[in-house]
């Protein structure tokens, strides 16, 4: 253990790494440790209870969003959506169901369309960003849009299906996207320190993100509040907790987390994806990663020793820096 922590050390600083490294058995902290600054300017140093952006690492918990209406009784994986809204077409089949867009087969219209999009740092949409507080303000980005392809034909990553999974929450419960995951989600997993967080009213401790240049923030690159395919702020301490107590069906039911969890597509012969969350086919290891203008995060778990694993950069693709350092070490 000693080698993987100075090596992952020697690694971080050589890169100029800004963020925080945790690595958690059980109760166990076995490394913890905040490198750079969350103020560059100010030269403001990040902490170990630092919030930090997750960018698509926010799915899993629109996700799970989903699957406490269906605990309620208000949903199924098998509702379509033209027994949502009959209005929900063009943009999206109308016979696509809630588990074809948890699991990126719904062939829905993707406002934020990775296929095409190669620089984070400068993409843009026709809704000004300080516009979109709230998924179902993304809504006019989403009209008379459509389809990018048939339900069910192929897997196709899609930030526009997350969002739009937003406001079915919306629409569902009555009260906006934010307010349900923290009132659901967040107080069953016991993270404390989450939430969706205003650019111009971060809380205290709450990293900057800054795009390559180390120096510009990303506050004009993003909608100013996140969303149901992005923008959530978290701690390495609330992951941990969250990775455990999703474990435990202590957040959706014991059947429905079972079901969130099997492999509803294959990449290749040892990866695929579950409903928000990626995975190992031998089910070995869970994870959760996202990438955006001032965000690099990734998010593991191990079930077998309860090992949760954090890469959490307030830099544009940080956690490329050290993430390939630290699981090789652990093998995994």
């Amino acid at each position: 253990m000693k080698t993987l922590i100075k090596s992952i050390e020697l690694e971080a600083l050589e890169k100029k790494y800004s963020g925080v490294i945790s690595i958690f058995k059980k109760n166990t902290e076995i490394y913890n440790r905040a490198y750079g600054y969350r103020d560059i300017k100010n030269k403001i140093p990040n902490t170990i209870h630092t919030r930090f952006g997750i960018a698509s690492g926010t799915k899993i918990f629109t996700a799970l969003g989903i699957g406490k209406l269906i605990d309620y009784g208000m949903i199924t994986l098998k509702t379509k959506m033209k027994d949502i809204d009959k209005k929900f077409k063009i943009f999206i089949d109308e016979n696509a169901t809630i588990l074809n867009l948890l699991t990126h087969t719904s062939g829905i219209y993707d406002y934020y369309d990775e296929e095409v999009i190669d620089d984070y740092d400068n993409y843009f949409v026709n809704v000004p960003w300080y516009q979109l507080e709230t998924p179902s303000d993304y809504y006019p980005l989403f009209e008379n849009k459509t389809m990018k392809n048939k339900t069910n034909m192929k897997y196709l990553y899609s930030n526009g299906g997350f969002i739009f999974l937003g406001m079915i929450i919306e629409k569902i419960s009555g009260i906006t996207y934010r307010d349900f995951i923290c009132e659901n989600i967040f107080d069953a997993a016991h993270m404390i320190n989450s939430g969706f967080y205003a650019f111009n009213d971060l809380p205290e401790n709450t990293a900057n993100g800054y795009k390559k240049d180390r120096s510009t923030t990303n506050i004009y690159n993003l909608p100013i509040r996140g969303g149901g395919d992005g923008g959530m702020y978290t701690t390495s301490e609330d992951l941990r907790s969250f990775w455990n107590r999703l474990f435990s069906s202590k957040i959706l039911s014991k059947n429905l987390t079972k079901q969130f969890l099997e492999t509803y597509h294959k990449f290749n012969e040892k990866n695929g994806y579950g409903c928000g969350v990626y995975k190992k086919l031998d089910d070995s290891m869970y994870y959760i990663s996202g990438s955006d203008a001032g965000v690099g995060f990734s998010s593991r778990y191990i079930p077998s020793q309860n090992m949760t694993i954090n890469i959490m950069s307030n830099l544009t693709d940080g956690n490329e820096e050290i993430i390939n350092t630290v699981l090789a070490f652990l093998k995994c």
